[in-house]
This record gives C-alpha cells, structure tokens and sequence, in this order.
C-alpha cells in the first residue's frame, strides 16, 4: 500500500462525538428531578468563540477486552457520559509475521462500541515486538518496522480514530520495557510522525504519555530543546502524585501543567492529560474512595480552567482486581464487577457539567479554591474547596448540580 496516496474523505467532528445517544431525554429527567428549567439544563452550552473545548475522558485496560467485559464497558462509557476513551492498540497483537498486520476483532469492536455512544477513541500506538527486538525501537530497523505498524493501524481507523499516543511512557519502564531518552524518542518520531500523517493527514499525534518520573527529571526540556515538538500535535502527560511525599495534592499536579506548559515555550502545543488517578487502596499513596472521588473533582475541575489543557483521561475505566493492598486493583472509576465508586459518581458529574457549561474559570485565592462556569443559557455554577480540608463538602455540591443515575446496566446484572 502506498502510504502516501491515501486521502482522508472526511474529518471527525468533535462536536459530533461529544453528544451522547439519548442524552436528551436524561437531560430532561435531570431537569425534573432538580427542579430547573429545561432551557438552562437540556443542551449544551455555546462555547464562547475563542474556547478550545475540553474534553473529559476515562481510560480502559486492555485486560476488558472479552465479550462480556466488552459490554460492561459499553454500559460504563454510556453512563460515564464521556467524551473520549484511551485504549491499547499493541504492536505485537497487531503484526502477526514479519510486515503483515491484522486488527484483533476485539479492537474493532472497542472502536466501533465507543463511537457508537459518541465517545472518541484514543488509540496508544506503543510496546515492544519480539520480531524486532522486544524493547523500545530504537534501531534504524526497529523504528522503521515500529512506523509500518503505526501506519498501518492509522491507516485502518481513518475516519473512525483521529487520536494517537506515539507510544506510552517511553521514559519509563511501562510495557515491560526499558527507560526511554528524549534522544531516542525524538529519533523515533521523527521517522513514526510523517508515516503517520501520510497514512491520514488529519490523525493527531500525541508524544506518549511522558509519565512522572519523566516531568521529573527534565524530559519535556530536553525534548523541546532537541526539536520535539516538531514531531507532535500535542504533548501527553501522566502527571501522578499520589506518593510524592508533601506534594500529593491535585493542586500540585495541576502546577505541574502549569510549569510544563511554561518549558514548551512561546509556541506551545496543547497538553492532553491522558493518564491522571488516585488509587483507593491501603498501600504507600493510597487514599480512601471518597478522597480518590474528590481528588478526580479537583483536578478535573481546575485543569478544565487552564486553556492550554485539552483534556483528561482518567486512569481508569474499572478496577483491575479485588485485592484492596494492590495499587494496580484500585485505580478504577467502577469496581471490578462495575458497581460505581463514589469516583464513578464525580466523574460522571464533572463531564456533564463540562458538557453542559464548557470550561471552568479560576477563581482562587490562595489555597481557597472557586471555580466557576456559566451554565447554558445563563445564570453561573460555582465549586469551592480548600487544598488542606476534607473533601465531602465539595463531593456533595458537585452532587447537587446533577441527577442521579442508576448504575450501568451490566452492575444491575445486566447484558
């Protein structure tokens, strides 16, 4: 296939992936059960002309790709109500021999059920091969087979995917891999970028997810000052701090936006957040599931606030075991069996209230924090919490400004 030749036919309209099926008519029970008019509640808001908009996402494992796992996320996304789901599109499972490549059906149908609820899919384009070394691709033979695969799967979701992750965590051990340079991952996008944008020139190419350690330790500097940004759409951060000692708030992880922002210099590219999370657990970092809830609220709400932030995918969609001393068992938004936690519940709330009103404006002082939003067709909504009190008060204003919902058809044992 000549990579070069294809032309896309259409471009993705966010607008028209944001607005769920049905969403109407639970707008209007949400309109009845609180008492407001249908008017200020039953569309979305007309985002001022100069606001990007903001995206509010969730991640998925890949462990959910079963049948019946398949439709609990369906019914999860659906009830989340968000905008974009991340997922794993993995190089291994996708070429199958020496240049020849093959979509796992259970990726299609990931796709298609997400698009299908108007949720945009974001796919990682990451993870070593055993036909090319295992590790990172860092050879001039592995970055060109890595570059061929990402075409290809870039190629195949046109016109149903326009988000990619070139790569997860490359400075980090992620994917059973070892620590990735700037150096090396520039040389890797730099090659991987134009395949990409030949297979279809409207995908969007994020820079992998740059985890903690890596915005720790100057990664985003060296790779601006290497030429990076030239290579990207949009640079991917995983800011966690949950165990960073003295510095675990979300109003720490917020000025870390902040300061990476400041580092990409006078022309920056957007910031998308595509891992962010809290783990309830009883381990180094861990917090109870209503502060985790809390935690989601705060940073959500004021990354919403800062226009150089596309979006955040919280990490993640469900809750990977039942084992409460396992950090990887407690990330979850849902449990594992998808009954909502009480993160669940604040991220639903924080993606329709930003459905609804658009982005959220700092109003803080010092540590007393006041975001405020105006709600479609006027009048103004407004959060506040302190970063050093307990949370529940904000849990249950944030709570008061939506619905309730059941469950996810699939915890009520459904199919």
């Amino acid at each position: 296939m000549k990579w070069a030749a294809r032309k896309t036919a259409a471009r993705i309209a966010l607008a028209s992936l944001t607005a769920l099926p049905g969403v109407a008519a639970a707008l209007l029970g949400a309109a009845e059960l609180l008492a407001v008019p249908v008017a200020l509640i039953g569309v979305p808001a007309a985002h001022a002309a100069d606001e990007a908009p903001f995206t509010v996402g969730v991640g998925r494992s890949i462990h959910d790709s079963d049948t019946v796992t398949q439709a609990g996320v369906a019914a999860a996304l659906e009830w989340l109500g968000v905008g974009s789901v991340r997922l794993d599109a993995p190089w291994r499972m996708i070429e199958t021999a020496p240049g020849q490549y093959a979509i796992p059906r259970w990726l299609d149908d990931a796709v298609d059920t997400a698009r299908a609820r108007g949720v945009e899919p974001l796919l990682i384009l990451a993870y070593g091969h055993p036909l090319h070394g295992g590790d990172k691709p860092r050879t001039r033979e592995a970055i060109d087979a890595f570059s061929r695969y990402a075409a290809f799967v870039v190629a195949h979701f046109e016109n149903r995917v326009r988000l990619f992750d070139l790569w997860n965590e490359w400075d980090a051990h992620t994917g059973g891999t070892t620590e990735g340079s700037a150096d090396d991952y520039v040389a890797l996008a730099r090659v991987a970028y134009p395949a990409i944008k030949a297979a279809n020139r409207d995908a969007l190419v994020l820079s992998g997810g740059i985890s903690s350690l890596g915005l720790g330790r100057g990664w985003v500097e060296r790779f601006v000052a290497l030429g990076g940004s030239s290579y990207v759409d949009g640079i991917s951060v995983h800011p966690y701090n949950f165990d960073a000692a003295g510095a675990s708030t979300p109003e720490a992880a917020i000025a870390t936006l902040d300061r990476v922002h400041a580092a990409l210099g006078s022309s920056p590219k957007p910031i998308y957040v595509t891992e962010m999370g809290y783990p309830a657990y009883t381990g180094k970092g861990g917090v109870s599931a209503a502060a985790a809830a809390a935690d989601l609220a705060r940073f959500v709400l004021l990354a919403s606030t800062r226009a150089y932030v596309a979006g955040v995918w919280w990490y993640c969609l469900r809750d990977q075991g039942t084992d409460r001393a396992n950090k990887e068992h407690n990330f979850g938004v849902l449990d594992a069996a998808f009954e909502p936690k009480p993160a669940g519940e604040a991220l639903r709330a924080a993606a329709l209230l930003i459905r609804q009103s658009g982005r959220f404006r700092d109003e803080s002082a010092g540590n007393a924090r006041r975001v405020v939003a105006t709600r479609a067709g006027g009048g103004e909504l407004e959060l506040r919490w302190r970063d050093d009190a307990a949370d529940a008060r904000l849990l249950a204003d944030l709570a008061s400004l939506v619905a309730p919902a059941t469950a996810p058809p699939i915890a009520r044992g459904g199919r």
